[in-house]
């Protein structure tokens, strides 16, 4: 999958960030922009949005954000908590397709979404797949995105990611956002699993 990276495409500095706890996700939730898809300007354009008068977020309020062709770019990114859910951005990875969510999505941003939660699971265990609606009174991602991420495709096998290979990501930039390099360990979301199902021994 083809991730841009914030500095790719030309991101401003988040005014602030807040670690992501591995140990405090269990929420994989799903969002959609519902503005048309016009390149890089149209995520620099949201990011305008959350951090301008209006919003007033420290950044761009998704963790990632997919476009129609499947084309994955660096929200804030897998080590910081995202502003996209209220009351649950602490615990919570939250992904926007870029688009209706009211018509189907596309295959390849079906396919990146997919791979994103495979991603999420490799480094935080199995996560709970909601639609923004699921968690705050909206219509968001959308009647029919909403219909597609409750049907019978999400419980499908899902290749196991192989986390931080090449051949999996492909960061499209001269070199890796810092953000990137920040991810939690993959160990952290087990030990938070064992220990939900009391497999580790308290002493």
């Amino acid at each position: 999958m083809r991730i841009v990276s914030r500095a790719e495409w030309g991101a401003a500095p988040a005014r602030s960030t807040t670690p992501l706890s591995p140990a405090m996700v269990n929420l994989f939730v799903l969002h959609h922009t519902t503005g048309s898809f016009r390149g890089a300007r149209t995520v620099r354009s949201i990011q305008q949005f959350h951090q301008g008068p209006d919003r007033k977020w420290a950044d761009i309020g998704y963790n990632f954000l997919v476009a129609p062709d499947g084309v994955i770019y660096e929200g804030r990114g897998w080590g910081f908590r995202g502003a996209h859910a209220r009351g649950h951005n602490h615990e919570s990875v939250g992904v926007a397709f870029i688009g209706d969510g009211s018509r189907p999505m596309p295959v390849p941003a079906q396919q990146a979404v997919l791979w994103l939660l495979s991603e999420a699971e490799g480094r935080f265990g199995e996560l709970r797949t909601v639609g923004h609606r699921d968690v705050g009174r909206t219509a968001c991602p959308g009647d029919a995105v909403y219909a597609w991420w409750a049907s019978d495709a999400l419980r499908a096998p899902r290749p196991s990611p192989k986390v931080g290979t090449p051949a999996m990501v492909e960061i499209v930039s001269g070199e890796a956002s810092e953000r990137l390099r920040g991810i939690p360990n993959v160990r952290s979301g087990w030990l938070r699993e064992m220990g939900r199902r009391g497999w580790l021994r308290r002493r």
